[in-house]
């Protein structure tokens, strides 16, 4: 990833050693295994500086009193197992933990509500993650390129799943939508080639541009009423989709959405939805009702 901003903070990492101390208010320790304990009150953030080598830290454990994880602030660490939040932590910042490619371990606390874009984005070895009923809000990118989750669940309060959100996260096989979500942003399960099953959420109204593009084990979907827009590219080279509902709520289906579905032999569209250029293949049956 080439970050200008993220290089800066890992030479300033590079640059200074210790095994204790404090800065902004907290008060942290890195053990001889590699433990390092964060405790005190306010936001671990990359701008206060980090005092220790990250190749070093090998366990985050950050205690109660701190109430967030904030940007970059453990982004790029390539020793990093596992990470265990206290109850008190409510955020979690853009970056917070991207690219830490041995992350396999994530305690994240009833009580956070935010998880910021970027979070966790090529966390290549995080295989499963709970996110709390707390969290209302995930931001784009948050899961990008965690080629090795099989399942996650998206709590009950997110309304909207942003762009990007879980592309590439071709070993995930189990997904969970809650109903409370409206939106699936751009290329929000983009290249997902382990999931096979899709139930979207009674209360979505609009599917994004390249949302589940390259999906290529997924084998039906049914659109809920009360979708009106289904986006360009949105379902292109699903290659085993063999069966697509659309509701009446249907407005219009966008350009190329349902191209190079090679089982797809027919579809019902509502008469009055306006159908984009090459939205399904020639060889599909168009059925106006």
């Amino acid at each position: 990833m080439d970050n200008p901003q993220l290089k800066i903070f890992q030479r300033m990492r590079k640059s200074k050693t210790a095994a204790s101390g404090q800065a902004e208010g907290l008060t942290w320790r890195l053990d001889g295994g590699g433990v390092l304990t964060i405790s005190g009150a306010g936001v671990v953030d990359s701008l206060m500086g980090t005092p220790w080598k990250q190749e070093n830290v090998a366990s985050l454990v950050v205690k109660d009193g701190v109430t967030g994880v904030g940007l970059f602030a453990f982004c790029g660490y390539p020793n990093l197992k596992s990470v265990k939040l206290a109850d008190s932590v409510t955020q979690i910042g853009g970056c917070a933990f991207q690219d830490c490619p041995s992350l396999t371990s994530v305690q994240l606390p009833q009580g956070v509500t935010f998880i910021g874009g970027s979070a966790f984005q090529g966390c290549k070895a995080l295989t499963d993650l709970q996110i709390p009923d707390s969290v209302t809000q995930i931001g784009g990118w948050a899961f990008r390129d965690c080629a090795s989750l099989t399942s996650v669940n998206i709590p009950d309060g997110v309304t909207e799943i942003g762009d990007f959100t879980f592309a590439f996260c071709k070993s995930l096989t189990s997904l969970q939508i809650p109903d409370s979500v409206t939106q699936i942003g751009g290329s929000a399960f983009a290249f997902c080639a382990s999931l096979t099953e899709l139930r979207l959420p009674r209360a979505l109204t609009s599917v994004g541009d390249f949302a589940f593009q390259f999906c290529g084990g997924l084998k039906t979907v049914r659109i809920p009423d009360g979708v009106t827009h289904i986006g360009e590219f949105a379902f292109q080279f699903c290659e085993s989709l063999s069966g697509a509902v659309f509701p009446d709520s249907l407005v219009s289906v966008g350009d190329w959405a349902f191209k190079n579905c090679p089982h797809l032999r027919s579809v019902s569209v509502p008469a009055s939805a306006q159908v984009g250029m090459g939205a399904f293949d020639k060889d599909v049956t168009v059925v106006r009702r």
